[in-house]
């Protein structure tokens, strides 16, 4: 297994296990959340490129509806998934709405591993 994907693997892992014992989380960064539960978000990057009239309706239709994220308010993750691309995606209840997006806006950019250093000439 590739580092990355077993990085993904555990990060997944980890989100679970916080979705399980699910406190609340402030978000962090002011984003755009589409309507609805995880799948959505999941279905929507998955599907960016389906030009099919039945696809580009839907996809009108959640970015219509979307809803701006107001920093600072605590939330009660509910669910998480990863798309096709290996983003990480979350979706929790704003208000009276459940909203799914990039798990960035509640746990912050996820940690990237350092490029291997330059070798010194010899």
């Amino acid at each position: 297994m590739k580092r990355s994907q077993a990085a993904l693997a555990a990060f997944t892992l980890i989100v679970t296990l916080a979705v399980s014992t699910a406190s609340a989380q402030p978000i962090l960064f002011s984003f755009a959340a589409l309507p609805g539960a995880v799948d959505t978000c999941k279905w929507f990057d998955d599907n960016i490129s389906d030009r099919s009239v039945d696809a580009l309706t839907r996809q009108t239709d959640l970015l219509f509806n979307r809803v701006a994220l107001p920093a600072g308010n605590e939330v009660r993750v509910g669910g998480s998934a990863v798309t096709g691309q290996g983003q990480q995606l979350i979706d929790f209840a704003l208000g009276s709405r459940t909203v799914c997006t990039d798990s960035e806006a509640i746990y912050g950019p996820t940690p990237q591993p350092s490029a291997a250093p330059t070798p010194l000439p010899t």
